[in-house]
């Protein structure tokens, strides 16, 4: 196990079947908690249990048992878990502060809100007797709740995804809810439903000050096709999301076609903004060539803003802890001069690897890095004039299982192109374009595991300051020796 083929190795999967959104994330006593929509028969087609993983760093997990069942009322859909502290919701029982999960369940034509709690960080649940506590108000779709405490308002506020925008309630208790306001007519893109939202305080780089970030997961209607995600930046005053910007404006969290459903932590003990995504698209994401598993995470990412002429601009960089994994196998360049007839090929490269690249001058239209397994290739390219990147998987390996699976999946950037990093891992490919202001997550299929990168440049040149490429370790060696 964890030897399979396409396995993931630095990236969360389960052991086995099917699994798609993170759910419940938050952190307590030292661990952080990873709970996922989960089938034990493999396949999406069925009732949607909670799966459940722990980890101390959030690189290294721990598989639990699962931790929520279908019951009368539904299957378990999407939702959140927080620590209740204050013991609002008198759930409370004996010394250990009381987890509570807050989720959708689901039935045909009938989505309403429900809880669990836990006196034992998150190891046994037992579902709240007067569940539903948001019956469903008539809307097929009403789901997805993501929980935090407002201190300012003093009270729990949840947002709930309606199929075309978002409601927000508060509670004092977690019990009982009333339904404040809503967000999204007229707002953003409109391709498809509205799910998996999340709303959190987010810093912005290099001042004190901190805005308000709506995320809206919506399947269809992503730049590149199938699911994707768009945010809002603004103000929330405890009631009410307000918008800073106008309706007819759409802002992309990751113009690959693999990164979906992401929401972030609670609690976390540096304060940070952190959050995972799943690593598919519902385009093909039944179909993807992967046994006994189906679907992995992305790396966990920290979120920041930043702020250029008053717009503010969401970024994303892959958390620290990740560091860890890089081994002394590296391969460096420096004051590295390419142009068409000059490529850089770097040969010998592990099949897990992290590579880092900062461009001096570049003197051409286009550039970009081949990423080669044996005979098949990805190309990451930037093409300079038109301010646009770009990753084609048309190539990579492994396509023809969907006709919807080859891709050239286009990002625009702004200004130049200064740094690019990106971490390669079994069966997924993670692109941070300038200190991750831009970003593509994008699924691979490769023919071997073999790596030679290759940096080109179609005319002109291009001046490097430093190239590097640095073997990274797995993460499964218990799983492994089992």
């Amino acid at each position: 196990m964890y030897n399979e083929r396409y396995r993931p190795q630095f990236h969360f999967s389960p052991k086995e079947n099917w699994m798609n959104d993170p759910n419940g994330l938050v952190y307590f006593e030292g661990e952080y908690h990873l709970f996922y929509q989960y089938h034990p028969d493999g396949t999406k087609w069925g009732p949607m249990h909670w799966g459940h993983a722990v980890s101390k760093d959030l690189i290294h997990w721990d598989h639990l048992p699962i931790a929520l069942f279908p019951d009368e009322l539904g299957t378990i859909f999407s939702g959140c878990a927080v620590v209740d502290y204050g013991n609002t919701s008198g759930l409370k029982d004996g010394d250990e502060d009381v987890m509570v999960a807050i989720f959708t369940q689901h039935e045909e034509g009938n989505q309403k809100q429900s809880i669990a709690y836990s006196h034992d960080r998150g190891r046994t649940w037992m579902k709240y007797q007067n569940n539903p506590v948001i019956a469903n108000p008539g809307l097929k779709d009403i789901r997805d709740p993501k929980v935090f405490w407002h201190k300012d308002a003093k009270k729990w506020i949840m947002s709930l995804a309606c199929g075309d925008h978002i409601r927000f309630y508060g509670s004092s208790n977690l019990l009982e809810w009333e339904h404040m306001s809503s967000f999204g007519e007229g707002y953003g893109a409109h391709g498809g439903v509205w799910e998996c939202q999340d709303l959190i305080e987010v810093p912005v780089k290099g001042s004190e000050e901190k805005k308000w970030v709506l995320i809206v997961s919506i399947n269809p209607g992503a730049p590149n096709g199938g699911s994707g995600m768009q945010y809002f930046v603004g103000e929330f005053d405890g009631e009410t999301f307000h918008s800073d910007e106008s309706p007819e404006t759409t802002r992309w969290v990751d113009y690959g076609r693999d990164f979906y459903a992401a929401v972030s932590w609670l609690d976390t003990p540096t304060r940070e903004r952190i959050w995972i995504g799943w690593m598919s698209n519902w385009q093909y994401a039944n179909e993807v060539p992967t046994h006994p598993w189906r679907s992995a995470m992305s790396i966990p990412r920290v979120l920041t803003l930043t702020k250029t002429d008053s717009v503010y601009n969401l970024v994303q960089t892959p958390v620290k802890d990740i560091e860890q994994l890089r081994t002394r196998e590296t391969i460096e360049e420096h004051d590295v001069i390419i142009h068409k007839e000059k490529p850089l090929k770097l040969s010998g490269v592990g099949p897990l690897l992290e590579m880092d690249i900062e461009v001096k001058e570049a003197q051409t239209d286009s550039w970009g890095i081949h990423v080669r397994h044996g005979e098949s290739q990805t190309t990451i390219a930037f093409h300079l004039k038109e301010g646009q990147w770009f990753i084609d998987r048309t190539q990579s390996g492994e396509v023809d299982f969907s006709r919807e699976f080859p891709s050239k999946d286009i990002a625009p950037f702004e200004k130049e192109v200064k740094k690019v990093q990106f971490y390669l891992d079994t069966s997924s490919l993670e692109v941070f374009l300038n200190d991750g202001e831009s970003v593509m997550t994008e699924l691979i299929f490769p023919s071997q595991e073999d790596v030679e990168m290759e940096l080109f440049a179609t005319n002109g040149e291009v001046v490097f300051e430093n190239v590097k490429v640095t073997n990274l370790k797995g993460i499964w060696e218990k799983e492994r020796e089992l």
